[in-house]
C-alpha cells in the first residue's frame, strides 16, 4: 500500500479547503444575488391583491403577541396589556418643532408650509421588543414624534379632526422583511417560537431558499444599546407623501451639543437614567430631515430593506426638534405616555404613507391601540375605552381639565 508524503497530504488539504472556502463563498454570493432579485424596484406603490388577508393574518399574531408575551417575560398577573412593538417606553418628553426660516420653496409642505411655524410636540423614545426588557439587550430604539396644532382633516376616518401629526422613527435606516406576505409569514413562525425559522425557510436544506440578506439586515437592526438616546439617529424606514409631487424618507439627527451623562450601564433602565440626567442639566435637540426620492436611482417605494442611498439624494433639513430641559419621569407623565397612541397615519394628506410597510401600520396599529384601550383599566378602576389624541401639553387625555 503506497503512503502519501505528509507534506503532499498537506498539499490536498489545502487545495480542498480553499475549494470548500470558494464554493461557500460563491453559494453566499449566488444567496445574496436571489434576494436582491427579489427586491421591487418600483417607484410608486404596487398593491398585491392578496395584501388585505396577510395583513389579517398578521393582526391575529399582534394580538397574541398583546395577550401572550414569551412566558419567560409574562408578569402576574397580566395587566397592563403592552403594545405588540416598542412596548417599553423611556420616557416621552414635551418638544418643540420649529419649521426652518428660509425652507426652499419646494419643501414648503404640509406641517412646513410656513416657513418659520412652530408646533408643541410629543416624542416617545422607546426599545422595540414585544415585551420590557433590560436597556442592555440588542434592539431597536424607537422615535415617535407627535406633532400638535395640525389643521386640516386626517386620513385616519375615526380621527379625521385630530389635529396632530405623527413621524415614526427608529435608529435604522432599512427594514428586514421587504413586503406583507413576508411579513405574515415572519410573524407566525416567530409566534410559533422560532426566531430564526424566517431567515432558514423553517430549516429548509435548500440554501437558495435561505434569506440570508434579511437574516443580516436584521442583525444589524437589533443594536447595542446606545450611550444617549438624545445622541441618537432615527429614520422612518419606509417612504411618504411630501406634497402631491414628491417622495421622501424621514430622518432625525441629533444636534445636541451637551456631553452625554454617565451612568450605570448595568441598571436596566439607564436609558431613562441618562436622559433624565441630561435634561435636568440642559436642552436638547435634533434636525428634522427628509431625503427626497430621485427618479432612476433604486430608491423603491415598496421594498423598505432598500437603504436610499444619501449620495443619491441628500438629507435636507426641515425643522429644528428642541427637548427642553424638564422634569418628564412622573408617575402621572408616564401613564399619559402609555396611553397614547402613535401611527403614520396620525397624517395629513400632504405626509400620506406610503409603501406595503405603511399599509400594514395603519391597520395594525389601529387594532392593536384598540384593543389595548379596551383591556386597560383607569384610576377609577373602570375600563378605558376613551380614543383621543393629547390637547397641547396637558396631561389628561379627555381634555375635561386642559385649559384653552
Amino acid at each position: 500500500m503506497t503512503t502519501i508524503p505528509r507534506t503532499r497530504r498537506r498539499r490536498i488539504l489545502r487545495r480542498i479547503a480553499i475549494t470548500l472556502v470558494a464554493a461557500l463563498t460563491a453559494l453566499v454570493i449566488a444567496m445574496v444575488v436571489v434576494e436582491r432579485r427579489r427586491a421591487s424596484a418600483e417607484m410608486g406603490e404596487v398593491i398585491p391583491a392578496d395584501e388585505g388577508a396577510y395583513t389579517a393574518e398578521i393582526i391575529a399574531s399582534a394580538i397574541e403577541s398583546v395577550n401572550y408575551p414569551p412566558a419567560k417575560d409574562r408578569p402576574a398577573p397580566h395587566p397592563p396589556y403592552r403594545r405588540d412593538v416598542h412596548a417599553k417606553a423611556h420616557g416621552c418628553v414635551q418638544a418643540v418643532v420649529d419649521v426652518v426660516k428660509d425652507l426652499a420653496p419646494r419643501l414648503r409642505q404640509g406641517v412646513f408650509a410656513q416657513p418659520g411655524t412652530q408646533y408643541r410636540a410629543w416624542i416617545r423614545f422607546s426599545s422595540g421588543n414585544t415585551w420590557p426588557q433590560p436597556d442592555s439587550t440588542r434592539d431597536a430604539r424607537g422615535f415617535a414624534l407627535k406633532l400638535m396644532g395640525v389643521p386640516g382633516p386626517k386620513l385616519l376616518e375615526a380621527e379625521a379632526t385630530a389635529d396632530t401629526q405623527d413621524f415614526v422613527l427608529i435608529n435604522s435606516p432599512v427594514f428586514f422583511i421587504r413586503n406583507v406576505q413576508d411579513y405574515a409569514r415572519f410573524t407566525r413562525i416567530l409566534a410559533d417560537g422560532s426566531r430564526l425559522g424566517y431567515f432558514f425557510n423553517q430549516y429548509s436544506w435548500n440554501p437558495l431558499t435561505w434569506r440570508v440578506r434579511e437574516l443580516a439586515l436584521a442583525l444589524k437592526t437589533l443594536k447595542p444599546a446606545p450611550d444617549s438616546l438624545l445622541h441618537t439617529r432615527f429614520f422612518s424606514l419606509s417612504a411618504y407623501k411630501f406634497g402631491p409631487d414628491m417622495n421622501v424618507k424621514v430622518s432625525a439627527a441629533p444636534c445636541t451639543r451637551q456631553p452625554v451623562v454617565k451612568v450605570d450601564r448595568k441598571d436596566p433602565d439607564f436609558l431613562r437614567a441618562e436622559m433624565k440626567a441630561e435634561l435636568a442639566k440642559d436642552d436638547a435637540c435634533f434636525d428634522l430631515m427628509v431625503q427626497p426620492q430621485v427618479p432612476g436611482r433604486n430608491m423603491p417605494v415598496e421594498d423598505p430593506t432598500v437603504n436610499w442611498s444619501e449620495r443619491d439624494s441628500p438629507f435636507v433639513k426641515v425643522a429644528t426638534i428642541t427637548v427642553r430641559k424638564q422634569e418628564f419621569d412622573t408617575d402621572r407623565q408616564n401613564e399619559f405616555c402609555e396611553n397614547l397612541s402613535f401611527s403614520p397615519w396620525h397624517a395629513i394628506e400632504a405626509h400620506r404613507p406610503i409603501g406595503g410597510l405603511n399599509r400594514l401600520r395603519k391597520a395594525v396599529y389601529l387594532e392593536d391601540a384598540r384593543y389595548r384601550r379596551s383591556k386597560t383599566i383607569d384610576g377609577s378602576g373602570n375600563p378605558f375605552l376613551a380614543k383621543t389624541e393629547p390637547k397641547g401639553w396637558c396631561l389628561d387625555l379627555s381634555g375635561a381639565t386642559c385649559g384653552n
